[in-house]
């Protein structure tokens, strides 16, 4: 499920302004968040009726005029009356509008865990380890739209377009298989069969079968061809990090393994292989020993310190 949000008072602090600039990435990766957006909108252009202080004193001195300072206390009470029941107000409307949204199906994984899945056109996922995949399914019908943080392969029925949303980018489809890698600002895609449509914040491309784009650092994307197995290769239990930063490998390496590394001289080097995802010496042994460098591994195997020969 979508929702309660995680911090209750998001809502209110997105209302007024004051969301740090992560919450306002997560909020736009939500699949309600043009609901959302539209409720805060909405809510901004909400004004307090005019309240008039001296025409209210008029008419209480002109009923009570024996009450004297009582009357003050009175007016004091139904003016904090009349603000407290407008937030009230606000408050509900807020959360009865949001109570009437259909409710999303969220989908997530834990460390070293995969899952398997159909959405309600048929087409099917396979969702990687530490990741999300939320979608409306009320409105399937209508818009063919889930959005994703993590890894996962999707074989998508033809019909409607087909839309993946992530933290950086939009990938659309009408039918076909593909894979999106999708993590804070970082977005990678593999088209295995068909065409997909790959939007980030500057100019889209459109790749086909056994072609990759990754998303740079400048918003752009570049396409590079590969030479495809059927599947995404951790689907057979091995993680492919071909030319990826040391840095990403590592942190691939803790979504597969209740693990917690420390590199130690950190610096950015290039790695050129990959691991098996079912045993763990063995993976540092694939990761470090082409690298020259050294493992210490816990007696409990919950962490690890890497470290130059």
């Amino acid at each position: 499920m979508s929702k309660p949000f995680p911090d209750e008072t998001l809502l209110a602090r997105w209302l007024n302004g004051e969301l740090s600039q992560k919450e306002e990435a997560e909020l736009k990766t939500r699949a309600d968040y043009d609901d959302l957006r539209k409720i805060v909108e909405d809510a901004k252009q909400l004004s307090v009726p005019a309240f008039s202080e001296g025409a209210a004193w008029e008419k209480l001195v002109v009923a009570k005029q024996s009450q004297g300072m009582k009357n003050k206390g009175k007016r004091r009470f139904l003016r904090s009356l009349w603000w407290s029941a407008a937030a009230a107000v606000l408050a509900l409307v807020a959360i009865g509008y949001w109570w009437m949204q259909p409710e999303s199906a969220l989908i997530a994984t834990q460390i070293g865990e995969q899952l398997q899945g159909s959405l309600p056109d048929g087409s099917t996922y396979q969702l990687n380890a530490v990741g999300t995949l939320d979608y409306d399914e009320v409105q399937w019908s209508e818009r063919r739209e889930v959005v994703l943080n993590g890894e996962a392969f999707f074989q998508v029925e033809k019909g409607s377009e087909f839309t993946v949303r992530t933290s950086s980018g939009e990938v659309s489809v009408l039918g076909t298989s593909f894979n999106v890698w999708a993590r804070g600002d970082q977005l990678e895609v593999v088209c295995y069969s068909g065409k997909v449509r790959v939007i980030g914040s500057q100019e889209p491309v459109e790749i086909e079968a056994g072609q990759k784009t990754v998303l740079l650092e400048d918003g752009n994307l570049s396409t590079t061809n590969l030479q495809l197995t059927p599947t995404p290769s951790w689907f057979r239990g091995w993680t492919d990090c071909e030319g990826l930063p040391l840095s990403r490998v590592l942190e691939e390496l803790e979504r597969q393994y209740q693990l917690e590394v420390k590199w130690e001289n950190e610096s950015y080097r290039v790695y050129q292989g990959g691991f098996p995802n079912d045993d763990l010496e063995q993976a540092l042994k694939f990761i470090c020993d082409p690298m020259e460098l050294q493992f210490e591994l816990s007696s409990d195997k919950t962490s690890v310190r890497i470290f130059a020969k």
